[in-house]
């Protein structure tokens, strides 16, 4: 792929390759080479590159964000970060002067370039998004002078996005209607974002302010809502609670807020932004029930998209009325309650009486996993070697809406001295938060049972039909039943044409043996009509 187009001077895209030499540091979904003597620092929602020239004052800076929701359209995402990266940022920006996309590994890469004045600083600013797998990632390069071209050429050839086998987001649509459902959006909820002041020769200058909005969802069926806003240039300190009570619906949520109100608090005389005044004033508030259409993605940590008709009091402006949260351990909220502040609780709604039991609507639920694997002969039969004998191993999981589920095992060597086939098999129950997956068997049994006669003269199908019928129950013994917690993502595997459910685990299992590759095992959604059906 061409890299860059030498008439424009730092246009390039994306080079999207998977296997590369150099040594590279990696940030969210984007790996890169550091040129020799640039510094690095971490900043808001992404690392900053940067080298400086005292003497003639020359510099160059190259920004990557962390991989973040997409506004559906390739284009939006471009003129989104554009506005976002550079207009908003710089005293003046022309518009871009953009080429032709590219299109690679199911990445859609827009570039375009500008000239930008900041201060007295006359600069050119390059501006490149890939768009793909419902996220969106950028790069930006600003530089005033040409003795760091190199440097930045060389940067830009480094870039490699995360190898993507599908769509490696999760999209949970859980289900919560009454407090005893499971539901995966229990928890805490944050947005946390820090004041910038200014830019100065393209850096940003964080002020120590921050502005932080959480919800926290109790399994009850309430929640709580916190805002607090600490910002340089703000005189005082916004601080806003609200409680209620929330209830879902397969991927809408509504939230039915009972009480709150809104305050403006004086800063600290110390200055702190950990510490608080005094009461100033009340703000008004309005207590507004809003129902969201809501999903999960999994970017570089596990992210709640909410998504609202209108744009609303809690979340304010936001574009395409998307508000984006990240999870975090309950204990780790950053925001604190003003002194003397009287915690408030709504109280759990009631279950209906109508309701017969929880009912799961995650995107596990209601479907059929299963992994087949397929017996081989192995080197030493030669000209045979790689070749089905017939033997098998299925494992398969059927997760049922109402939050049960049921597991089976089943195998058959077909060189093994006396075949046999053997079956595994438990049921219990299941709940899903966020990405956890924890599984709670309430009973198994493991059976043993003789099968035909196995010949070297038979096909390896007439061996797999042979050993897949089951004539006499040989012995039962009783079966370890295990309760695991495991992480999960859901994919799309292009070579199997299939979502796979991937179950993280670094220790061998009662259900899944060994861990496969990258630690975990993977099944594949199927339906009844295809899948290994068994009656126990």
């Amino acid at each position: 792929m061409k890299l860059f187009n030498p008439p424009l001077l730092f246009f390039a895209i994306l080079f999207l390759s998977f296997n590369s030499l150099a040594q590279k540091q990696t940030y969210d979904i984007v790996s890169y080479t550091v040129p020799n003597g640039w510094q690095t620092q971490q900043v808001d929602g992404g690392v900053q590159l940067f080298i400086t020239d005292n003497k003639t004052g020359g510099y160059a800076i190259a920004i990557v964000t962390k991989g973040m929701p997409s506004s559906g359209s390739a284009e939006n995402d471009f003129s989104n970060q554009w506005k976002s990266l550079l207009v908003n940022t710089v005293n003046s920006i022309t518009q871009p002067v953009k080429i032709k996309p590219e299109h690679d590994s199911g990445w859609e890469i827009h570039s375009g370039n500008g000239n930008y004045v900041d201060g007295n600083v006359k600069g050119l600013a390059t501006l490149i998004t890939a768009t793909g797998y419902d996220q969106t990632v950028a790069a930006v390069l600003m530089t005033n002078t040409q003795q760091y071209q190199n440097d930045l050429l060389t940067f830009i050839n480094s870039l490699e996005l995360k190898k993507m086998t599908s769509n490696t987001t999760t999209t949970n649509n859980p289900s919560a209607n009454n407090n005893s459902n499971n539901s995966s959006i229990v928890g805490l909820w944050v947005y946390y974002n820090s004041e910038v002041s200014g830019y100065f020769n393209g850096y940003a200058q964080y002020s120590g302010g921050y502005m932080r909005r959480e919800y926290l969802f109790h399994a009850d069926g309430t929640y709580t809502f916190r805002t607090k806003n600490w910002m340089v240039h703000v005189k005082d300190i916004l601080f806003v609670y609200e409680t209620g009570t929330y209830s879902v619906n397969g991927n809408q949520l509504t939230i039915s807020p009972k009480s709150g109100k809104g305050e403006w608090w004086s800063k600290a005389p110390s200055g702190r932004t950990s510490e608080w005044g005094k009461l100033v004033k009340s703000s008004s508030w309005k207590l507004e029930p809003v129902t969201y259409s809501f999903e999960f993605k999994e970017y570089s940590e596990l992210t709640l998209l909410l998504r609202s008709p209108n744009e609303t009091q809690r979340e304010g402006q936001q574009e395409n009325n998307t508000a984006s949260y990240t999870t975090r351990a309950t204990d780790k909220s950053l925001i604190d309650n003003p002194p003397g502040f009287k915690v408030q609780q709504a109280a759990p709604p009631q279950a209906s009486s109508k309701s017969t039991g929880a009912e799961i609507n995650a995107p596990i639920a209601g479907k059929i996993w299963e992994a087949q694997t397929l017996e081989k002969h192995g080197a030493s039969y030669g000209s045979m070697s790689g070749f089905h004998t017939g033997g098998f191993w299925i494992y398969q999981y059927k997760f049922n809406t109402d939050g049960t589920y049921q597991f089976v095992y089943n195998a058959a060597s077909a060189v093994a001295t006396n075949p046999a086939n053997v079956l595994q098999y438990e049921s219990g129950t299941y709940s899903v938060n966020g990405n956890q997956l924890t599984i709670t068997p309430l009973k198994g049994t493991n059976e043993e049972w003789s099968v035909g006669n196995i010949n070297n003269g038979m096909s390896a199908e007439t061996k797999r039909n042979t050993l897949e019928k089951r004539i006499k129950l040989v012995k039962t013994s009783s079966r370890k039943l295990e309760k695991i917690t495991y992480s999960f993502t859901i994919e799309y595997w292009q070579g199997n044409e299939a979502n796979a459910l991937c179950l993280k685990h670094t220790q061998d299992t009662q259900r899944e043996g060994s861990p496969g590759q990258n630690n975990q095992s993977c099944f594949f959604e199927t339906t009844a009509a295809k899948s290994a059906l068994f009656t126990k």
